[in-house]
């Protein structure tokens, strides 16, 4: 009986991953062609999800290559830029297409996790080895959840299924724009009108609530706080880039040794142990929630960053 039991289950994984294969897909991040910094994209499904083919039918492609577009329009027009049009570095194969990975889950929908980041990024991290720190690793997830999009330094997605993203495609650009944002450290708390990582003024059609315009997390003059101009992510590269992965992850603020920032790590280490609110931008996606209460370490890290700086 034992071995009927492994039979099958063997015979159930063979014939689903059997079922994805399809031209043209890749299961695996493919080789580099660069060593810099870069936006690499997933297609994810849940175990039980139905596959649409947005990794090799041009969906997906289209809208990303629509944000991009609406990226350096944005970065061109800011009114405090420098009037250079910058775009994020994607992942790009070796034959000069957008190389983006299938994935499908090893739990149903219904066993997700009710923010389904909580599954998917350690997912990523340990079983698909999705741990590069000059990569963000973005999934266009075909599955629903609590928001149409959530991110952090690291990790994010795109929940083609929720109702607010699920209605036309525009609305798919917006909201992925808004989530990329947040990969980027987005928006820092040292930029006046930012609150909670978003900007208080809810109805201004900017990016960082639902728009296509910057404002001021793109460029401004506060001192000690990073513009998203300087991002490493962005192309063309600042001659002063800043790193999210150092600053959201492992507190090295360098010259961003501004106040604000100061305030929340004074807070984090005399508490001892970290809390997910006490923050000054979006969180790091690959932060190990379980060992909050211990203070604050990475995935397969025993360092304790809140006493290295």
């Amino acid at each position: 009986m034992k071995y009927l039991i492994f039979l099958y289950i063997v015979l159930f994984f063979s014939h689903t991953f059997a079922n994805d294969e399809r031209p043209g897909r890749f299961f695996e991040d493919q080789p580099d062609i660069n060593d810099d910094y870069q936006i690499h994209f997933n297609y994810l499904l849940a175990e039980d999800s139905e596959d649409r083919e947005w990794d090799i039918n041009g969906k997906m492609e289209s809208i990303i290559t629509e944000m991009n577009k609406a990226m350096e329009l944005a970065t061109q027009k800011h009114k405090k830029g420098d009037g250079i049009a910058r775009k994020y570095k994607f992942d790009y194969r070796s034959d000069g297409k957008l190389d983006i990975t299938f994935i499908r889950m090893d739990k149903k929908y219904k066993d997700l996790h009710k923010w389904a980041n909580n599954d998917i990024t350690p997912y990523l991290f340990f079983e698909k080895n999705m741990r590069n720190n000059k990569k963000i690793y973005f999934n266009f997830a075909d599955i629903n959840s609590v928001d149409g999009g959530e991110a952090g330094v690291g990790f994010g997605s795109l929940y083609l299924r929720n109702s607010s993203v699920s209605q036309n495609d525009e609305r798919k650009i917006l909201i992925g724009m808004h989530e990329l944002l947040h990969t980027q450290g987005m928006g820092y708390n040292c930029i006046k009108g930012i609150k909670n990582s978003h900007y208080k003024n809810k109805e201004a059609r900017l990016m960082l609530n639902s728009g296509r315009s910057l404002g001021k997390i793109y460029a401004h003059n506060y001192e000690k706080c990073p513009q998203l101009k300087d991002s490493v992510y962005l192309t063309p590269t600042s001659d002063e880039p800043y790193d999210p992965y150092d600053l959201n992850c492992l507190f090295k603020l360098g010259k961003y040794d501004n106040k604000q920032f100061l305030k929340v790590l004074q807070k984090l280490k005399k508490s001892g142990k970290y809390h997910w609110k006490t923050r000054f931008g979006p969180s790091c996606k690959t932060r190990d929630m379980d060992r909050d209460n211990e203070g604050y370490y990475l995935f397969d890290s025993d360092i304790n960053i809140l006493e290295t700086y």
